[in-house]
Formats: structure tokens, sequence, C-alpha cells
């Protein structure tokens, strides 16, 4: 089994006992929904970044490989590290963080993931996502879904205080904690099953929890008439602070002048009408909550009609985020607006009325792969590239 995220890279049981670099680690993690990151001030390819990693702590095995995963990440990161550790004639399946932990604590009622910038609430699925400092809304929310139950914390290196934190806001509200330790969970299973060597393997194909079956997700690398097709590429676009992925050959322009904000302006070549807008903003040390609230009574102060569905709390593509609907003269846009690092990030996805499903994925991807590239970046001019 190899845990990949929120902050490691590592082998829980069964692997070459390598320990990667940590500054490949953090570059590979960082860069997961990019192309190209910055290794030791020189660009490499992040496909090429996750195999290295990957085939260094599996070592020489040539069969299945279990990947941990934060139950949070989007089916576009979790695809990158199953890609990273296909082999001829290896299976490699992908489990969430959640679905091992309930998997070994059936009667537990909530899942509850701590890391150093997001804190995200599962059950079969993801509830919620929120940010590290909204430890009450965190609290609130795991009132709502465990009444009675236990509670389980999952908690990232460099969390503990975070973690400290929704214990006592847990405990406030008639909730009992208890730590999961997802390596123990891990070495256990491998244990129970020498013979095999893949004792969560043939656990995870179907597990019975409450009396629920539920089928975890599997990728065999071996060709095979059903197996999934390989995802469109994707082109980085680079814009002042952030690093964006959009879908390649979309029209990209600055647009700086008529209404709304300065922002790029990324087209489908094939139909005008669908669209993302990007704006960027440096707001360091400012929280999401304090974004929602200004952002509230930004839209509390236009013309009926025009912002709806406004959502202080929102999940977009496994991240928090504020959300609303812009509607205009035949086009509706779908605003999130995140937070990473010092900089919040807005994105608009438009479409024509009734027809969202056109930019629903590269919506997902944008929102997902949105990031922070440093303040050495601030003013830079755009560099549109695919890999």
């Amino acid at each position: 089994m190899v845990e990949v995220g929120p902050a490691t890279i590592r082998a829980l049981a069964g692997g070459s006992g390598y320990r990667p670099d940590d500054a490949m680690v953090s570059a590979a993690l960082d860069g997961i929904d990019d192309e190209v990151v910055l290794l030791d001030e020189r660009p490499v390819s992040v496909a090429d970044l996750w195999r290295v990693l990957i085939a260094s702590v599996v070592g020489h095995r040539r069969g299945p490989v279990i990947v941990l995963h934060p139950s949070r990440w989007p089916r576009t990161r979790v695809n990158r590290v199953i890609g990273a550790a296909a082999a001829p004639g290896r299976r490699v399946i992908a489990v969430s963080r959640s679905e091992l932990i309930m998997g070994d604590h059936p009667t537990a009622e909530l899942v509850i993931e701590i890391a150093a910038d997001v804190i995200a609430l599962s059950r079969r699925s993801v509830l919620r996502v929120l940010g590290c400092t909204e430890i009450e809304a965190v609290a609130d929310a795991a009132a709502e879904v465990a009444e009675s139950g236990e509670v389980l914390l999952d908690v990232a290196p460099g969390s503990a205080q975070s973690a400290r934190a929704v214990r006592e806001a847990l405990s406030r509200r008639g909730l009992t904690t208890r730590d999961a330790h997802t390596a123990d969970l891990a070495a256990g299973a491998w244990r129970r099953r020498p013979r095999r060597r893949i004792a969560l393997a043939a656990a995870a194909v179907l597990t019975t929890l409450g009396g629920a079956v539920m089928a975890w997700s599997l990728y065999d690398s071996r060709p095979a008439r059903d197996a999934p097709l390989p995802e469109a590429a994707a082109a980085s676009l680079l814009e002042g602070r952030i690093a964006v992925q959009i879908p390649p050959h979309w029209i990209v322009e600055r647009i700086t002048g008529g209404p709304g904000s300065r922002r790029v302006q990324v087209t489908s070549p094939t139909d005008a009408d669908i669209a993302l807008h990007i704006t960027q903003s440096y707001a360091p040390e400012t929280t999401l909550t304090q974004a929602a609230e200004v952002l509230g009574r930004l839209v509390a102060g236009q013309s009926p009609g025009v912002f709806v569905e406004f959502r202080a709390i929102d999940d977009v593509a496994g991240r928090p985020a504020v959300t609303y609907r812009e509607i205009r003269a035949g086009r509706v846009i779908r605003w999130s607006v995140l937070l990473a690092g010092s900089t919040r990030i807005s994105i608009g996805c438009q479409s024509a009325s009734g027809r969202e499903e056109g930019i629903a994925q590269p919506c997902e991807q944008a929102v997902a792969s949105a990031r922070e590239v440093g303040t050495a970046a601030r003013g830079a001019a755009s560099n549109l590239s695919t890999p």
C-alpha cells in the first residue's frame, strides 16, 4: 500500500523501504494539478516525477498496488497517481482514507480528515470541505451528521493544533472522538493475509458496511475493452500569481474593459457561449469566511436576479469555495471563489442558459488545479503552454 497525500508519499506496507527526498515529495504534491513543476530551480514533468516517486517506494513488486489518497481529492488527482503506479500486469486499486478507516470501524458515523490547509468530513463520500480555521463550522457540520456516534479523526503531519481545536469543539457538542491511525490499519491488514500480501485489496473489491455494499475504484493497467479512456490533455495557463489548467486549444484573451473585473477569458473554439473567466487578487492573511462576508455584501447590493444562489460555504472539485451564479442575457456564469496561499482566485464557468453540462468538465478541472505559483510571479505575463 502506498500513501499519497496530503503531506507525504510513502509505502505503508509491502514497499521497498525507501524514503523519497522531501523536496521531490513537496514538488509532486504541490504540482499534482500541473504539467510542469520546478524542482531545484529546474522545470520537470509532473507525470515523470510521480512515476519516479511511486516506483521508488513500491520497489520491484509486480503484484497489485493499493493507493491510499485523501477523500477530498478529485478524480483528476487520483487518476494521475494511478497512472504513475501502473505497470504491465499490475493492478492498481485506489482507496480513499475515509473508506479505509470506516472499513475497520463500521459503527463510526463520521471521519474527519485534518490537513494543513483544509478539513474534510466524510462518511461513504465527502460531505463537506472547510478551511482549517473554520473549526466551529466543522464542529457544527459534524454534529448534524453524527448525533450520537463516534467521530474518527485522521490527522495529517503538521496538523496537531487544528486537531486539538476540533476535538475540543466536538466535545462541547457532546461528540466522542478517537484518532484513526491509517498506518496501523494498513500494516494490520497486510499481516493478516501474508500469503497473498494483498489483504486490503481483497477487502476493497466488495465491502459490506451496515448492510450497504460499496465497491472501490479499480484500475487494471492491462489492456481491456472496458478500460477507462485516457483523459484529454490539458494546457497550463500561467497568469500573474497563479496557474490554472484549461482545455488545450481554447482561446485565451485578457479582458480589461467593459463590465466586470479585469480578467482572463478562456473560450471554447467551437462554442462562444462556453468559457472560463479567471480573476485573482493578492489577499494575504485573508480567510475564506472573510472573503464570503465581503462578497455577500457586494452581491446583496446588486440588482435583484443578477447574482443568485450565494453560498458562503461550498465544495467545488473537492475544494472549499464561496459560490454564486451570475445571470445575464442568454448566459449563466457559475462562480467559485477559492483561496490559494496569499491569493484569492475566482473562476467563472460560463454557458448558455440550460446548457451547463458543456462547461462542467473544464470547470472542475480549472477549479481543482488553480494554485498560487508564488510572489515572484506577480505581474508576470501570461504563458500558455501545452504538455
